[in-house]
């Protein structure tokens, strides 16, 4: 039983370096953020949001770290970037003043037409 219960732990190690790098090679990055690079964004609740690119015209869903209580009322939002002027997962929405981290930042399609 042993050798089963080491056989899986085992499996489990080797697995968790192929399951991270797949998550990682999802996540993109927005670059020339204070330079116009967002176009428009569009809340999806509390918990995220759609960013549309300016380059190419692309959608991205950015995944917050936890809810944002002004977000789907929020008329402007901040986009704090990291240097230099790239919005990834590891960047910030400021809505109402308060900071809102982001978990996660990934290509999307375009989201549906508000009703």
């Amino acid at each position: 039983m042993k050798h089963i219960s080491y056989a899986l732990a085992g499996l489990v190690a080797l697995a968790s370096p192929a399951l991270a790098q797949t998550k990682a090679a999802d996540e993109v990055s927005i670059p020339f953020v204070n330079f116009g690079g967002i176009d428009d964004w569009r809340a999806d609740g509390r918990e995220g949001l759609y960013i549309k690119g300016r380059r190419n015209n692309e959608w991205y869903y950015a995944k917050l770290l936890s809810s944002c209580q002004g977000l789907p009322f929020a008329e402007a939002i901040g986009f704090k970037s990291n240097p230099p002027s790239i919005f990834d997962r590891f960047s910030t929405i400021i809505v109402d003043g308060q900071p809102c981290p982001l978990t996660s930042l990934v290509k999307s399609d375009k989201p549906a037409a508000k009703k």
